[in-house]
């Protein structure tokens, strides 16, 4: 008898496919799906989840639902069914419970304690069938505005009590393998404060790269970034992108004027070009061409003289050494 009953259910599912119809739920939980990361939620038997889709959906092409099943209602397969809709009327609110709609497919519940399902949202696509998951028909796209998840009773003998044990469901995206890279430039002054911008031109794995608005989309996994510039020291650094997210790279640029860092004793008189300077560790700019360092620690003095020249860094290192040595 219960072969028969079961029989009969899946002869109904198969002729509700793809037929308008008006039909009514106990509640329309709306969810807002974001850009990145999940959201889970509760609904019940003869809910509808209206799942929108977030305004950048650069690398979506699906929507995975993870619904975990009461376990009252795991120990009667078949008595639950799950369906999509399209082209409903009106457009669903937390507050509608009458609809117009197509229903593009329908199945039911298993009798386990958790199912995973996938909604394809671009064709083709990279979803990886697994044996833990279910591939739902692609009836929806990118442009649509909203995915519609009605769950129904469809087999009577279930427990009166059935809306209390909820389903909940975590909506998650399914993303392409790529990701995007966020160029942050930080640009060099010159000895006045001003911002010194010139043009600089971006290779990515050695290919050349064309920007928009500083960001790029690539391929997940480990990648290289060179900046070359006749007005700036070049630039090389390594990256990884993930799937679905921004990778921000901040790069900040070094004028490509020959730089000075002076390491000497404290209490160290530093003349450069026979002007006093102020002690700083930090390296500064200089003017390409020869200088002259000199030091005055008491009554001992030395002088170096460097040839500077663009692109290029130099260390000045002032080392006084007290050397012992012992006679018999």
């Amino acid at each position: 008898m219960k072969k028969n009953v079961l029989i009969f259910t899946v002869f109904i599912l198969l002729n509700m496919v793809a037929i308008g119809e008006t039909f009514r739920i106990h509640k329309t939980v709306m969810v807002n799906m974001p850009e990145t990361g999940n959201v889970a939620v509760q609904a019940g038997i003869n809910d509808a989840l209206a799942i929108t889709l977030p305004e950048d959906t650069t690398f979506f092409q699906g929507i995975e639902l993870d619904i975990k099943i009461p376990e009252v209602l795991s120990r009667y397969y078949g008595s639950v069914a799950y369906s999509l809709y399209t082209g409903l009327t009106p457009m669903p609110t937390d507050t509608t419970i009458n609809y117009t709609g197509t229903r593009e497919m329908i199945d039911t519940i298993p009798g386990r304690l958790s199912l995973n399902l996938i909604i394809p949202l671009v064709e083709p696509n990279t979803i990886k069938k697994t044996p833990y998951s279910i591939i739902l028909p692609a009836v929806y796209s990118l442009n649509s505005s909203v995915l519609f998840f009605r769950f129904q009773l469809v087999m009577k003998g279930i427990p009166e009590d059935y809306e209390k044990e909820p389903f909940t469901v975590t909506v998650k995206p399914v993303y392409i393998d790529k990701g995007r890279m966020e160029l942050d430039i930080i640009y060099p002054q010159d000895e006045n404060g001003q911002t010194l911008e010139f043009p600089y031109t971006v290779f990515i794995d050695e290919q050349l790269a064309t920007l928009e608005a500083q960001k790029t989309i690539l391929d997940t996994g480990t990648h290289y970034i060179s900046m070359v510039s006749d007005h700036y020291r070049n630039e090389t650094r390594t990256f990884s992108v993930e799937p679905g997210k921004t990778t921000k790279l901040e790069v900040e640029l070094r004028d490509i004027a020959p730089t000075l860092q002076v390491i000497a004793p404290d209490n160290t008189k530093i003349f450069l070009d026979e002007v006093e300077i102020p002690y700083t560790k930090d390296a500064f700019v200089i003017s390409q061409g020869e200088h002259m360092i000199r030091f005055v620690v008491g009554d001992y003095e030395t002088v170096r003289t460097i040839q500077a020249v663009n692109g290029r860094s130099y260390v000045v290192n002032l080392s006084l050494e007290v050397e012992v040595t012992e006679t018999l």
